[in-house]
């Protein structure tokens, strides 16, 4: 039986799979030896997401790994942030990676920075200098990774979010300074 450690109070999860993908789903297409969910800690009540491929332990989310938002973020583009990381907990990448999107878009719309889409908003920005080449490259590949899973059915797999959410918290602080005091 593989073991876990808890991303928040560290305590260590014993996870048994057994035939989950078999019995409780039955109208849905999985792969036997691969599966990606959220282990709820019995010591603090949290989730952690992980992904077991052979019965092999191969991902477990950590907080940690990807930072926090600076205040003052403002309340809507914490609450989508803060929605990317409850669906990264529960074993949803896709949820997650398109939260992660709308986060950055509305951070972009809050702070002024206009246009039809959200490529014309990253350029708006960077053209403003408020995200440097380096953050653009970052929302860019938001934009892209998140319409590929949205428009074309690309999944996107739970060991891609801590990338994904470590580039949001940079670009979200990013934005946060680059506003007038």
């Amino acid at each position: 039986m593989p073991y876990l450690p808890c991303s928040t109070c560290g305590a260590s999860m014993e996870v048994n799979i057994g035939d989950f993908n078999r019995h409780n789903m039955p109208n849905t297409k999985s792969d036997p030896k691969k599966v990606v969910g959220s282990a709820l800690c019995r010591a603090c009540g949290n989730g952690t997401g992980f992904e077991i491929t052979d019965n092999v332990l191969n991902y477990v989310s950590g907080k940690s790994s990807y930072g926090s938002l600076t205040p003052p973020t403002a309340p809507a583009v914490s609450a989508f942030y803060s929605e990317a990381e409850m669906c990264f907990q529960t074993g949803a990448p896709n949820a997650s990676a398109t939260m992660c999107r709308a986060a950055i878009e509305t951070a972009l719309d809050q702070s002024g920075f206009t246009g039809s889409s959200l490529y014309e908003k990253i350029e708006n920005a960077k053209g403003k200098k408020a995200l440097d080449d380096m953050e653009v490259g970052l929302a860019h590949a938001s934009r892209l990774i998140t319409r590929e899973s949205i428009h074309k059915a690309e999944l996107i797999t739970l060991s891609d979010i801590p990338s994904m959410l470590s580039a949001t918290v940079h670009i979200l602080n990013t934005l946060v300074r680059s506003q007038p005091k």
